[in-house]
């Protein structure tokens, strides 16, 4: 059934953009504003929004979908000319709008059928409505991240001398399963110097005494995405790891501690930039402070210190200060939050003090 709360949120940020219409392809897009997606993509299904020209699907005869999906259908035939279809349904003196995931093979000939007065990638539009979630969206957010902390709970337990980060990586993928995900989950693991790759492949790095242990990890649930990440010690931990451990400890809480309405995106990351800087680590933070989250495990979005948008209550993005030691270790600490109308919400609730395990 259409969401007309999330197409009221696309129309007002269309309004700030000057744009009365736009067309929509990717399907995780078309999942999001119509609460199911329809089966048979390689067929065009594409969605029309317009505050003056109303909501329509377009959408081919042959593809699978309930017929009560609360928007008018256009029903085209593998025989029909798409886009000629389209330009019957646009203000042909009013510029078009479309996600930047739209193919070229249904943008280009609608110039040809004068379909608009202009083409105009509308992703902000798209992503700024994507980063405000509603009451649903926030509670799945944080059904996936409690399910993501069991699995980090259970994941203390797979450790012993000569294991594999693959074989680790394997067995959390499994428990995802176990806990209601999805799909079975993904997870980084790395072990030692490993750590230091801010995306490592886990591989067959055995783990041995004084290594650091960094795992990344979390799989959907109910379609909406968890993420995090812990950073432990086996066996033993030396001074250097301690003193960069709680560096980055530091601009975690600190970064969670001041987000809040009004904040911009780069302030929230220059919270955290800052103090690891000040600790004298600065160029070894090789990444943004966070990510968006929702239907994708990276929403569009930045939190970061180039983007300037101010950050808003309902939003909910991912708050992962690092620090990488090339040929040494790493260590991330890595939480989800939503925005309040005074703070945040902390949706992770693993410890993230120093752990030595294997003692």
């Amino acid at each position: 059934m259409l969401q007309q709360h999330r197409i009221d949120g696309l129309l007002h940020y269309m309004a700030e953009m000057d744009l009365e219409q736009m067309v929509i392809r990717n399907p995780v897009l078309i999942r999001y504003f119509l609460g199911y997606q329809p089966r048979g993509n390689d067929r065009a299904t594409i969605l029309y929004v317009s505050k003056n020209n109303g909501v329509k699907l377009i959408v081919n005869e042959l593809t699978v979908f309930p017929k009560d999906l609360g928007l008018e259908l256009v029903l085209h035939g593998d025989q029909d000319d798409v886009c000629a279809l389209i330009a019957q349904h646009t203000l042909h003196d009013k510029p078009l709008g479309f996600d930047g995931e739209y193919p070229a093979k249904w943008l280009l000939p609608l110039r040809r059928h004068n379909a608009a007065s202009d083409y105009v990638l509308a992703d902000r539009a798209l992503n700024l409505q994507r980063a405000h979630k509603d009451e649903n969206e926030m509670e799945l957010l944080r059904e996936a991240s409690r399910m993501n902390d069991r699995v980090m709970q259970k994941a203390r337990t797979l450790f012993r001398d000569g294991v594999t980060e693959r074989e680790v990586s394997r067995q959390l993928s499994a428990l995802f399963k176990e806990e209601g995900a999805d799909s079975p989950g993904w997870a980084i693991v790395a072990f030692g110097e490993n750590a230091a790759h801010v995306h490592h492949t886990p591989g067959d790095r055995q783990l041995r005494a004084g290594d650091a242990i960094l795992i990344d990890m979390g799989a959907p649930r109910g379609g909406y995405h968890s993420d995090m990440t812990r950073t432990f010690f086996w066996k033993s931990v030396t001074d250097h790891q301690r003193e960069v451990y709680e560096l980055v400890k530091k601009a975690n809480l600190a970064a969670e501690a001041a987000f809040k309405p009004g904040l911009l995106c780069s302030q929230a990351d220059l919270i955290a930039r800052d103090l690891i800087t000040a600790g004298g680590y600065g160029p070894y933070f090789l990444h943004r402070l966070g990510h968006y989250i929702g239907v994708d495990l990276h929403d569009p979005g930045d939190i970061a210190w180039y983007n300037h948008d101010p950050i808003e209550a309902t939003m909910a993005f991912s708050c992962e200060p690092g620090i990488y030691l090339e040929g040494q270790f790493g260590v991330r600490i890595e939480d989800l939050v939503i925005v309040t109308e005074t703070g945040c919400e902390i949706l992770n609730s693993d410890n993230k003090e120093l752990e030595i395990l294997g003692l």
